[in-house]
């Protein structure tokens, strides 16, 4: 018998992307997006080759001409990517961290059809 879930459909058909970027919070444009090259390149079409290392993924400090990542996140919602899950850590000022180490973590996802 079938399933009626149109979750289940979904899930089966359509296609998400997901893309994760992380960002030393003190320096907006120090952050790196781990993704498929093409999604990356869709985001940010005019990034140069020398900032994708590691297996394509971007690295912002290899760009002369990086956004800063929140301006990132804004043109991801809308290409139409959701955040999923964030998270934030590092730089805890009581033992004198001068929150230069302070991170953020964003998971964002698209389904496509």
């Amino acid at each position: 018998m079938a399933s009626s879930n149109s979750a289940d459909n979904d899930s089966t058909t359509g296609r998400i992307d997901v893309v994760s970027l992380i960002a030393l919070v003190s320096y907006p444009k120090h952050y790196r997006i781990f993704a498929e090259k093409e999604l990356v390149q869709e985001i940010l079409p005019n990034a140069p080759e020398s900032a994708f290392v590691w297996f394509g993924n971007y690295s912002a400090e290899k760009d002369e001409r990086a956004l800063v990542y929140m301006d990132v996140i804004g043109k991801m919602v809308r290409l139409g990517y959701q955040i999923s899950a964030s998270t934030g850590g590092g730089g805890n000022p009581a033992i004198g961290d001068n929150m230069s180490t302070h991170t953020s973590h964003y998971i964002l996802i698209r389904k496509r059809q």
